[in-house]
């Protein structure tokens, strides 16, 4: 897949997003409209460029939250038949309902250089439009608690450092909590998944050539400014992304996380816009 997505601004685990004070009202210039209305120039010149007619369809709604999202972004005619068994694969298992929102528009999509970065350029508002003041302050919440559990007990994954957090990892087998152990002393920061999840507010199945390739789709969830947190391929011979809609509403995908599942965003290790040191 292409490169992460990312923007110039972080936001900082302790900044609280305020809302936006009025504007003070524009001083009136002589022969100005009130409201100003844009010139014909200026809506062929920055409005139509910036969401062409054939993208409108696709902003119908501005938030992500209850359905899901489906991305192709490859339409090699050579892999037609490939396409045609992925999407059959989406019926039968459901990665995406009925109701969420599928991206398939060879013209727009399968443009060169199109990617998951260039799509959210498309369309900020996927993932704009659905943080805001309560989701910076459960990351916040979730990342005291991480740092919390590491302090006072190692974050070694063990069984203090789980009550800790109270996780609900206490009620684990023996065999399960050794495995998480383990997986956080190879991998130091799965021990803040809870915060890494706490950042995510929307994810989308992408379809891409490695999908066509038999790799499965790309399941990948992303923060408010567009960051990659985590992402992993899907694999029809286990059922954790089937009907993927309730999942989602549910949290369920939270324990993949835990699990260390796939591979964590750029954005998130070390050298990353929000990556390590992850402090309050």
């Amino acid at each position: 897949m292409g490169r992460p997505a990312s923007r110039p601004l972080a936001i900082h685990p302790r900044v609280h997003l305020r809302p936006a004070q009025p504007a003070p009202p524009p001083i009136p210039r002589a022969g100005q409209q009130d409201p100003p209305t844009p010139t014909d120039a200026q809506i062929d010149g920055i409005l139509r460029p910036a969401r062409p007619e054939a993208l409108r369809p696709y902003a119908a709604y501005t938030g992500s939250l209850d359905e899901g999202l489906y991305l192709r972004l490859c339409y090699n005619t050579a892999k037609e038949e490939a396409h045609e068994a992925v999407w059959a694969g989406n019926l039968a298992h459901g990665f995406v309902g009925p109701d969420g929102l599928i991206f398939d528009d060879g013209d727009i999509f399968g443009a060169e250089g199109m990617d998951l970065a260039r799509f959210l350029e498309i369309f900020p508002e996927r993932v704009a439009s659905v943080g805001g003041v309560e989701h910076v302050e459960g990351r916040e919440s979730a990342l005291e608690e991480c740092l919390r559990g590491i302090e006072e007990y190692g974050g070694d994954g063990g069984d203090g450092d789980c009550q800790a957090r109270g996780t609900g990892e206490e009620e684990y087998s023996d065999g399960v909590k050794r495995y998480l152990a383990e997986r956080r002393r190879r991998d130091p920061l799965l021990r803040y998944w809870e915060y890494h999840a706490a950042c995510v507010v929307t994810h989308l199945f992408i379809e891409d050539a490695e999908t066509l390739e038999g790799k499965g789709l790309l399941h990948v969830f992303l923060d408010d400014i567009g960051n990659v947190v985590r992402q992993w391929r899907t694999d029809e011979t286990s059922s954790e992304d089937f009907d993927f809609d309730g999942s989602w509403k549910e949290g369920v995908w939270r324990g993949e996380f835990e699990m260390g599942r796939g591979v964590l965003g750029d954005a998130y290790r070390d050298g990353g816009i929000r990556g390590p040191p992850y402090e309050l």
